[in-house]
C-alpha cells in the first residue's frame, strides 16, 4: 500500500489526526523534475506537452491513490484532470 492509502484507511478507522484532507502539491513538485524541465532531448518529444503531461499524469495517479485536492500549475494541466475527473464520476453503463 502507499502511504496515502495507509492514512485513509487510518482515516476511516477512526484516527482524527488522518481524517485531514490529503492536499496534492503537484504542480510544486512535477516542475522540478528532469523530465519536466530537460529540453534538449528531442527524442522524448515536445518539452511543453510533455512537461504538462507529465504533472496531469502525477495529479491523476495521486488523485486515484486516495488524495484530495491536487495543486497543479499549468492551465491546460487543470483542464485535463478536470476531464478526468468529470470521466470517472459518469455512471458506471455496462
Amino acid at each position: 500500500y502507499s502511504i496515502i492509502e495507509r492514512v485513509r484507511t487510518g482515516a476511516l478507522m477512526g484516527d482524527k489526526m488522518l481524517a485531514m484532507p490529503v492536499i496534492l502539491l503537484v504542480g510544486q513538485e512535477v516542475w522540478k523534475t528532469k523530465e519536466a524541465k530537460i529540453t534538449d532531448a528531442p527524442e522524448w518529444g515536445d518539452h511543453r506537452k510533455r512537461a504538462i503531461l507529465w504533472e496531469v499524469t502525477t495529479a491523476v495517479s495521486l488523485l486515484h491513490a486516495g488524495g484530495h485536492i491536487a495543486v497543479v500549475r499549468h492551465p491546460e494541466s487543470l483542464r485535463y484532470v478536470k476531464e478526468h475527473i468529470a470521466e470517472m464520476m459518469q455512471p458506471q453503463k455496462y
